[in-house]
C-alpha cells in the first residue's frame, strides 16, 4: 500500500480496546537503509511515538494494538 505521509497527519489514533490514544503529529521514518521505512507514529508532546508495527489499519482513523493489561 502507498501513502503520503502528508495524509497521516491529524489523524486520530485508537487502541484495539476502543479507546482514543491522540493524534499524528509526526511521523518517524528510517532513511539509512534508502527505502524509508516508517518506525513510528509521534503525538503531540511526546517524544517517543506510537511503533508502526502496532498499526493494524489506516482509513479515517489509524487502529493501534492495544497494550496487554
Amino acid at each position: 500500500m502507498v501513502m503520503r505521509l502528508s495524509k497521516l497527519y491529524g489523524k486520530q489514533i485508537y487502541n484495539t480496546k476502543g479507546y482514543y490514544v491522540g493524534y499524528v503529529d509526526e511521523v518517524l521514518i528510517d532513511i539509512d537503509q534508502g527505502r524509508g521505512k516508517v518506525l513510528a507514529l509521534v503525538l503531540p508532546g511526546e517524544k517517543v511515538g506510537v511503533p508502526y508495527d502496532r498499526v493494524t489499519a489506516i482509513g479515517d482513523i489509524v487502529l493501534v494494538k492495544a497494550k496487554e493489561d
